[in-house]
């Protein structure tokens, strides 16, 4: 299609396609990017089913800890999977190319459950600190129906949060059709609108603020209450154990969070575009990945549920 037919088609009607540059740019990224994403999808996925299989199965798993690392488990699965395979598709063959409306609903899909993992990091995070400042409450505190409840308000949070900014960038009209990242995100949408984007840039900032910030408060307050019991634990050997749990946990959460208050919470003015694509691959690649890994398989209650989980296949 002659570039000048699209951009005509992308100006008045929002049909047409966008073509995606990726790591056009990045040479050197590129390179090693394919075999990378290649091995990190596929042992996100499989980590993410096995722990979601794991919790199932297992009696000893059926806790409101584990019921939220299930959930978590499951949004993993799709985060990464609203980016990574289309990434790859495009850096094995070479069609760069990206329809208006499939890009639009990458765009809403990814923030969605971006802001759904915000929240579910929220609230796994107060459930630990329940169940460590408050141990002998922990059961009437957290209850089922309350389990059910911050998982409902998660999911249907998450997926309410993105809704009017995409319906506004969904509305603008674009005078250009390259968009400089590896997925169709706000920071790079936006750059390409021939109209003006300030309001859609407020409401976002605003929007992501609440939610990416709101939730960083719950987690560090919830892990200073943590930090603080764990200090005056008798035990040297079983605070050092939960310390080092406590640290690898704000890990993954300053880089998730980190990355995240980097692109959507500070003005677009700051930010570069080849800088946003390496970021990214922090929060869209990298925190999937760990994950299961810091908040699963580094639990002994997991650990052992493996062993008894490989022991009945054995059997069987």
């Amino acid at each position: 299609m002659p570039k000048s037919k699209l951009l005509q088609m992308n100006h008045h009607n929002n049909t047409g396609e966008f073509i995606l540059i990726g790591f056009s740019s990045l040479p050197l990224v590129k390179m090693w990017l394919t075999p990378a994403l290649l091995l990190v999808y596929g042992f996100t996925i499989v980590e993410n089913v096995f722990l979601i299989v794991l919790v199932r199965v297992n009696p000893h798993l059926h806790t409101p800890m584990y019921f939220f690392l299930g959930h978590f488990s499951f949004l993993e699965c799709w985060y990464t999977t609203t980016i990574i395979p289309k990434t790859l598709h495009i850096l094995i063959t070479g069609n760069t190319t990206i329809l208006f409306t499939t890009c639009i609903a990458q765009l809403y899909v990814f923030i969605s459950l971006g802001a759904t993992e915000c929240l579910f990091l929220a609230t796994m995070a107060y459930d630990r600190y329940v169940a460590i400042c408050y141990p002998l409450h922990y059961s009437v505190m957290i209850r089922n129906k309350l389990c059910i409840l911050l998982v409902l308000c998660s999911w249907i949070g998450g997926f309410l949060t993105p809704v009017l900014p995409t319906v506004f960038v969904s509305k603008l009209h674009f005078c250009k059709f390259l968009i400089n990242h590896f997925f169709c995100d706000f920071p790079a949408l936006l750059q390409l609108s021939c109209s003006g984007t300030s309001h859609i840039e407020l409401l976002s900032s605003i929007i992501s603020s609440t939610i990416i910030m709101g939730s960083f408060i719950v987690i560090t307050f919830s892990y200073i209450q943590i930090v603080w019991t764990i200090c005056v634990l008798p035990s040297k050997q079983g605070m050092q154990k939960a310390l080092s749990t406590c640290s690898s946990h704000l890990v993954v959460v300053f880089i998730y969070y980190g990355s995240g208050i980097y692109m959507y919470v500070r003005p677009n003015s700051y930010k570069t575009l080849e800088t946003n694509k390496l970021v990214a691959l922090l929060y869209a690649v990298l925190t999937p990945l760990l994950n299961p890994i810091i908040y699963s398989f580094r639990n002994n209650d997991v650990i052992k549920a493996v062993g008894r989980f490989k022991i009945i296949n054995i059997i069987k």
